[in-house]
């Protein structure tokens, strides 16, 4: 039978869990906050994995950033990825995935789902993957040196172009190698993404997209990319 004393530390050590749990959740809610500064318009949501969105205009372009948590590799510490996505029709026919370093946990990438692989390019990392519509071939030429400049930065995992826009995909932060070992939780040494990391992201993505726009023959911007 449960002591009084007994009873009274699994009460606290319950409230703890609890109270851990829901401040968690709010700094997971709140970590893009302080970048609603960098855009006009901004409006802040949260994902259903509880990490908040942010979409606005960058410097007149509809951006989205979203933060992707994935735990699910073999022998690799959880990531946090950044994401930001540019929504204005680029002028590329095609859709083309490239993913560098692919473990198979990118749930986020359409790679899988094209219809054709592409070699990869002179000059382009070799551990890049390239996926792509069948109509693909001349958007790899066409790009491939920017594409090289991109991905020489080694915390990019991917760049996703389509009609209706694009979206670069890069390395925010990793697990705690002590919580991930002992407990198998995901916890991440990031408690705020900070404008002036942001940034930089912002300027690569909607640089590509200008870049591709003025490559092909872009409609007015107004619809959005996948």
């Amino acid at each position: 039978m449960l002591t009084l004393a007994a009873l009274a530390v699994i009460l606290l050590a319950g409230y703890a869990i609890l109270w851990c749990g829901r401040r968690g959740s709010a700094e997971r809610a709140a970590m893009l906050r302080p970048c609603a500064s960098l855009l006009a318009e901004p409006a802040q949501w949260q994902d259903l994995s509880g990490f908040g969105t942010l979409d606005g205009l960058f410097e007149g372009v509809p951006v989205s950033i979203r933060l992707i948590p994935e735990a699910v590799a073999f022998r690799r510490l959880p990531q946090l990825w950044l994401s930001v996505s540019v929504h204005v029709p680029t002028g590329q026919p095609a859709t083309l995935d490239v993913l560098r370093r692919v473990a198979g946990a990118e749930f986020y990438a359409p790679a899988a789902e094209l219809p054709r692989r592409f070699p990869v390019p002179e000059g382009w990392p070799g551990d890049a993957y390239l996926r792509g519509s069948r109509d693909a071939a001349a958007l790899v030429d066409r790009t491939g040196a920017l594409f090289a400049r991109l991905l020489a930065d080694p915390r990019v995992k991917e760049s996703l172009v389509t009609p209706r826009g694009l979206r670069i995909v890069s390395q925010l932060c990793e697990g705690e190698r002590g919580a991930y070992l002992l407990l198998r939780e995901s916890r991440f040494p990031v408690r705020q993404v900070e404008p002036e990391t942001l940034r930089p992201h912002l300027a690569r993505a909607t640089g590509l997209a200008r870049h591709l726009i003025h490559e092909g023959v872009a409609d007015e911007p107004g619809s959005r990319a996948a």
